[in-house]
Parts: C-alpha cells; structure tokens; sequence
C-alpha cells in the first residue's frame, strides 16, 4: 500500500512539473472562482498556519525563479502555488502534498 501510495505521489509530482513547464492557456478569471473557500476563510478571519517553504508546494520550485501566483488555506494550513497547473495537481489529491507540510510547519490536520 505504502509503495503504491508514493508511486501515485511520484506520478502527480511529475505531472505537474511537466504542466508547469508549459504555457498556461487558461482563462482569466478561472483561477478566482477555485478560490472561493480561502477567500471566504480571509474574509472571516479564520486562523490559519503559515506555509514553511519558499519554493512551491508541488513541484517544488523556488519562488526565487517563479513567484507566488496562487495561494490556499486547507484544513486551517497555508499552501503557496508557483502556477494553475499545481492548484490543479493539488486540488486533485491533495492528501500527497500536505504530509510534508504539515511536519514542517508542526500544523495538525482536522
């Protein structure tokens, strides 16, 4: 279970750096409606962790090379995104990329 549950991570991982590194064609404003539920969460003022890193919570590039473009609020824990591609990823399976946040940032799930 444990091999197919990193070699399912391994996959997204890499599906999202390959979406990464091609043009973004979406729409404008497509990025603003996924993000109803962290706007709705800044707007109530609910606390939340900060994100630990400095490089994107997908594919792990640095916010030196690409900036910040997307942020969320899950389960009370900040998430940073270099690109569309990685919200995708991570709206996808989520569960693979918060593991290694929540550790660093010390945060504990709902």
């Amino acid at each position: 279970m444990k091999t197919l549950f990193r070699v399912l991570s391994l996959v997204a991982c890499a599906t999202a750096f390959a979406a990464c590194t091609t043009t973004d064609n979406s729409a404008p404003g497509a990025s603003i409606s996924s993000l109803q539920a962290t706007k709705a969460a800044d707007r109530a003022k609910t606390p939340y962790t900060k994100y630990p890193f400095d490089y994107c919570a997908v594919n792990r590039t640095p916010f030196s090379k690409r900036p910040v473009k997307h942020r969320r609020v899950f389960k009370g824990q900040e998430v940073l995104f270099c690109c569309t591609p990685c919200v995708r990823a991570f709206d996808h399976y989520p569960e693979a990329y918060m593991g290694y946040i929540v550790a660093a940032s010390g945060h504990t799930l709902p």
